[in-house]
């Protein structure tokens, strides 16, 4: 599966995109729905990105594939994609008009958010803003394109506070988020989600990443469980077999894919896919490529 920079996914899926844009490598970055996201083949192949981004759609709909889920987005929603994600665009109506704003995770700490910060990692994938959290959003987006545009693509300190702005009203439309101040567990969390998007594949093992951060298994563990109800070998598991379900949609066989994510046995990964699923690795595949069909089909009329 690809691992996608900024550059690489613009030209993958920004078809009508130019050349300065294309080279643009700002840590922040927003472009019209409308104007770049058309003509790419669907249903996209999924991959990962570097970069966090955010899809605001406000007309239309898009369908896109997210971890686990599909989420359908129409005017008002809102797709929150997190760096390293698995994810893909599976549908696009052809009257889509949003925005789609890209950031790194460095530009997070240069505006000194700790306790917002510590939150994003907890929100919700999809959102659906309230009206007036729409229409505030809408002016920020607004205001940071045109900013954007005189700045000729280059930061400054209103492009920088605009995003602060969007991410804090986010924020504030999500009720379980409680905006409390970083504690030790919750930062420990942010950075084994970090550590773990990089090594899942080739380690398995929580005193891999225990080691990593520094602490020790029991207190990884203890931390873990605390702050998002799962263990660090759930996480572990769950992260692999999130990854499978997008090499299951290509022709590899099962057994290659069990190792190819570093499985001892093929058994032993259908296993953990039902497990985790309810289902087999072949039962999903099966599923996945019936609702390609569909899709097919419902483009072509047939």
């Amino acid at each position: 599966m690809e691992v996608l920079s900024n550059f690489q996914y613009k030209k993958l899926f920004l078809p009508n995109i130019t050349e300065k844009i294309l080279s643009n490598n700002a840590d922040i970055q927003l472009y019209r729905l409308e104007e770049y996201l058309k003509g790419i083949l669907m249903p996209v192949i999924p991959y990962r990105t570097t970069f966090n981004f955010i899809l605001f759609i406000t007309k239309g709909h898009i369908k896109q594939y997210l971890e686990d889920k599909e989420h359908h987005a129409e005017k008002r929603d809102v797709i929150f994609i997190k760096q390293g994600t698995i994810t893909a665009t599976i549908e696009l109506s052809d009257d889509v008009e949003g925005f789609f704003l890209a950031y790194e995770n460095n530009i997070l700490s240069e505006q000194e958010l700790p306790k917002d910060k510590t939150s994003i990692f907890f929100m919700p994938p999809f959102l659906n803003l309230d009206l007036l959290t729409y229409e505030t959003i809408v002016q920020l987006l607004t205001i940071m394109e045109q900013e954007l545009w005189i700045s000729g693509l280059n930061l400054n300190e209103i492009v920088v506070t605009m995003l602060h702005l969007i991410l804090v009203k986010i924020l504030s439309t999500e009720p379980n988020s409680h905006h409390k101040s970083a504690t030790r567990p919750m930062e420990l969390s942010l950075q084994f989600r970090d550590i773990l998007f990089k090594y899942h594949i080739e380690e398995k093992r929580v005193t891999f990443y225990a080691d990593k951060l520094f602490v020790t298994e029991n207190y990884l563990n203890k931390c873990i469980r605390n702050v998002t109800q799962k263990s660090p070998k759930q996480w572990i598991n769950e992260m692999d077999i999130n990854y499978s379900k997008a090499l299951l949609q290509s022709s590899k066989d099962i057994a290659e894919i069990a190792f190819q994510l570093n499985f001892h046995t093929a058994s032993h990964f259908t296993q953990l896919f039902k497990k985790i699923t309810g289902i087999t690795p072949k039962e999903y595949r099966l599923q996945f490529f019936k609702m390609k069909i569909g899709y097919a089909a419902k483009k072509t009329g047939h």
